[in-house]
């Protein structure tokens, strides 16, 4: 995971630096530039699950909205943090969400996966995992390192939850366990209770593990391209090394550079220089006594690399799922591609393979919250945002044709394509009902058509 988090940060030490040994003997390190594509891979993986437009409903409204209440407070804000956790969930193979309960308040905890402990699990299902975090109290010789261990397990029905916290004045030592309550007088040590579903879940990649095939830790979709990010970055360095050792020279001998003494009528003595020494266009050699200024104007390689830049995206794009010519690079920049996607490509694919672990882990997640806040329900329905793939109008329109040609009733028309609850349908229907009463001429059904014509026409 140290690795995958250095590629996603985009600065790996014993790659993106490295020694160089220039042409007079001395070593000099240098830094190769990155393009970032393994930031910008695991954001489009994000954008593809989740947007603004994803939408929660529990079977009632009243408790949809106490929900969302709930899951859009100023402390848990799920439509902003679960698009960046799901960024690094995706980075890393595997990241935690925990729903507990603070000074009466519901609150959840996004938690990457590289400080996720596993410790009970069948399978790739685990259903037992500490979670660490470290933080510093003081400064200088002062200074204390305080690690808080949390242990979440679910089994039999029962989710139990215990806290520790050690101290330690070295920074990499966990230290000697302290009273819990010294720091956290608000947060219960220990919790355990009857439940369906725990409230921790874990999100994780649908990729299996090939790094290691025993853990039931996810893999990042980063892990099997990293050869293909050092080309990218290789490539863009040398694109942008082109322009800067490529530029323009003039070749002068080295005395023409040289100031020239200029004395004036009252003897006063100056220097002249014939040539601006500041210009980097100008470098002074020697042995070209007598010969005028040569200049060198290099061929700029700029397709070249640009050319060899896409072929990569194109290898890196269809390695993680997202299909061939998802990006394009123009030389200014990677766009991604913002056309419909079609239904049977890699990226639709790819998004409704994810839909699975998102649905699953979200629903749960649900579920922890309306225990908490004792909000009943019956059903969750989670509606993900298709637009990518076909224009949410268009979809409509194709419903409202079906439903206008009797292929599906009114009711499946409101669920499938208007995304009504049951609740909801029953009570726009009533509505309609009474509508079609006050305005319905007599003896003409909701169509205009009398009712014995509708009854000749069958």
């Amino acid at each position: 995971m140290a690795i995958w988090k250095s590629w996603y940060r985009g600065n790996v030490n014993d790659f993106h630096y490295f020694n160089m040994k220039m042409a007079d003997g001395i070593t000099k390190q240098c830094e190769r530039l990155t393009m970032n594509i393994p930031k910008k891979v695991c954001e489009d993986f994000a954008k593809l699950e989740w947007s603004e437009k994803v939408q929660i409903k529990l079977d009632k409204k009243k408790n949809t909205e106490r929900l969302l209440k709930v899951l859009n407070s100023k402390e848990n804000s799920l439509m902003t943090n679960l698009p960046a956790f799901l960024e690094r969930v995706f980075a890393l193979g595997t990241g935690v969400t925990v729903e507990y309960k603070k000074d009466d308040k519901t609150l959840i905890d996004y938690i990457d996966g590289d400080v996720v402990i596993p410790y009970m699990y069948t399978n790739s299902y685990i259903n037992g995992l500490i979670t660490v975090s470290r933080f510093t109290k003081g400064t200088n010789a002062n200074k204390r390192y305080f690690t808080h261990i949390t242990y979440h397990e679910f089994k039999n029905g029962k989710y139990t939850k215990l806290n520790e916290l050690y101290k330690s004045s070295v920074e990499n030592v966990l230290g000697k366990e302290i009273n819990f309550k010294e720091m956290f007088p608000n947060v219960l040590e220990f919790e355990e209770f009857d439940t369906d579903t725990p409230h921790f879940q874990v999100w994780k990649t649908l990729t299996a593990n090939n790094f290691d095939t025993d853990s039931p830790m996810g893999l990042s979709i980063l892990a099997n391209h990293i050869d293909k990010f050092k080309s990218i970055d290789t490539k863009y360095d040398s694109f942008n090394r082109e322009f800067r050792t490529g530029k323009k020279r003039v070749l002068v001998d080295r005395t023409t550079v040289k100031r020239k003494t200029d004395v004036d009528a009252e003897g006063n003595v100056s220097y002249i220089s014939y040539f601006d020494t500041d210009d980097e266009i100008y470098v002074a050699i020697s042995g070209m006594e007598n010969q005028p200024a040569k200049e060198i104007d290099f061929n700029l390689r700029y397709q070249e690399h640009i050319s060899s830049i896409n072929a990569d995206l194109n290898y890196i794009s269809a390695g993680v799922g997202l299909g061939q010519n998802y990006y394009n690079f123009d030389g200014s920049g990677v766009k991604t591609a913002t056309e419909v996607v079609s239904e049977n490509s890699d990226t639709y694919r790819t998004k409704k393979h994810y839909e699975l672990m998102v649905n699953d882990c979200l629903c749960d997640l649900i579920k922890a919250i309306c225990f908490l806040e004792k909000i009943p329900y019956k059903s969750i329905n989670i509606v993900f945002d298709d637009s990518i793939i076909e224009d949410e109008n268009t979809l409509i329109k194709r419903g409202l044709e079906l439903y206008q040609n009797k292929v599906i009733s009114l009711e499946k028309f409101m669920q499938k394509y208007l995304h009504y609850e049951e609740s909801e349908i029953q009570e726009e229907m009533a509505k309609i009902e009474n509508e079609n009463k006050l305005v319905q001429p007599e003896g003409l059904d909701f169509f205009g058509m009398g009712k014995e014509e509708e009854s000749e026409t069958g």
